[in-house]
């Protein structure tokens, strides 16, 4: 069996984009050809590393995967309107390389966002002359108008024509999420098409120890609160950076923020313009690193704003963060993330917009009132039970031989 993945990004680049990779190699160790079709690394900083540069087509191989590489415009995370114009110059020479690959192939795996891959997955099962599979791992542009990056518009409204229609011809559908799983059986799609995949986290991440983090940053003797991700405008982070200002009075509860994006830069003003002694930025750590910060950690915040496609989000991240065995405090109050939480031993909410209840409920995981390893051991427990990316690897892969 030949698969060909569809993704603009893959690593070294970092973020959600392991879930893929570490896929394709369970594939490969299981006897499938692999080969990806992504683009020339630049996210999320918009720097090509020097051995891509210059490169309008690159190839190399990782684990067994095969990867093909196409030139895109380099554009930051800070960048909204290039990297638009890097996801169109994807489309173009990806469709065109994909001539430079010999052979057939029995599936085209594409993954969206954004929604140019699964155009291009597409346009080449139609060359190749094989099945078409989609992964859908956001909605958009649904998820964009939602959180408010993008108004509803003649252009929204014809991305969203285009990427339901693909929908519809695709041979089958794999959301990551059960609320988009359900979305996608309210505009019509049989649910006979469709396997919801979870992200889960490997077996590396949960045997990960801290590797000195502590020590190697000086918090030793601090009580880390950390967030890691992207610093974008999906999630209210200036409420994490009000409750560090409430809290300034406690040396000892140290704000960590791991990651880059659109609003770093107005979050350190903020904690410029306070005084702040009590938060640290540390920007984008390589990728293999992310596990030692996470267990280094006391608490874990992640947050989301409070719009309806937020219920249907389960960030990949939030896997990790539950095996990382601490607790996490989320800024929502409805949706897959706090029941999946709830169902693990219990969730800690805080309105997204609100600095004095996240602060409690810092205070009360510090002081013991809420016991943090108890809670903490829970998560890991129940990630180890249900979500080992090996085990939706296993059914991923059969649900792809099944088609």
């Amino acid at each position: 069996m030949r698969i060909l993945i569809i993704t603009q990004h893959f690593p070294p680049e970092k973020g959600a984009v392991r879930r893929l990779f570490e896929f394709a190699r369970y594939f490969v160790k299981n006897g499938i050809d692999v080969s990806v079709m992504t683009a020339i690394p630049n996210y999320p900083d918009g720097i090509v590393p020097k051995k891509y540069r210059g490169k309008f087509f690159y190839q190399e191989e990782f684990d067994g995967v095969k990867v093909y590489r196409s030139w895109v415009l380099p554009a930051s995370n800070s960048q909204p309107k290039k990297r638009m114009v890097g996801f169109i110059t994807f489309l173009v020479t990806t469709v065109w390389n994909s001539f430079r690959l010999k052979g057939k192939y029995d599936i085209i795996l594409a993954s969206t966002p954004p929604v140019t891959s699964p155009v291009i997955g597409w346009i080449i099962s139609k060359i190749k002359r094989c099945r078409f599979v989609i992964e859908v791992r956001d909605l958009q542009p649904e998820s964009s108008e939602d959180f408010g990056n993008l108004n509803q518009s003649l252009f929204t409204k014809v991305i969203r024509s285009i990427i339901h229609t693909l929908y519809r011809k695709a041979d089958r559908l794999v959301p990551v999420t059960d609320g988009i799983a359900n979305y996608l059986f309210k505009i019509g799609i049989s649910p006979d098409k469709v396997a919801t995949i979870k992200s889960g986290v490997s077996s590396e991440f949960i045997q990960a120890d801290t590797n000195g983090i502590r020590d190697k940053f000086g918090w030793e003797e601090k009580f880390l609160v950390l967030y890691s991700g992207t610093l974008g405008w999906v999630r209210p982070l200036e409420t994490v950076i009000e409750a560090a200002r409430h809290l300034a009075d406690q040396p000892d509860i140290h704000f960590v923020f791991l990651g880059d994006g659109q609003k770093r830069e107005a979050l350190e003003n903020m904690v410029r313009d306070y005084g702040l002694k009590n938060v640290s930025f540390i920007g984008l750590q390589p990728l293999e690193t992310i596990p030692y910060f996470l267990k280094a950690a006391d608490v874990l915040i992640e947050s989301l704003k409070e719009v309806s496609v937020a219920k249907m989000a389960f960030p990949s991240k939030m896997f990790e963060y539950m095996a990382a065995g601490h607790p996490i405090v989320f800024g929502s109050r409805k949706g897959e993330a706090i029941r999946e939480l709830v169902l693990a031993g219990g969730a800690l909410t805080y309105p997204s917009d609100s600095p004095e209840e996240l602060s409690q409920l810092i205070l009360k995981l510090r002081s013991g009132e809420i016991d943090r390893e108890k809670l903490g051991r829970q998560y890991r427990d129940h990630i180890v039970k249900h979500h080992q990316r090996e085990k939706w690897a296993e059914q991923y892969l059969a649900f792809l031989k099944s088609i």
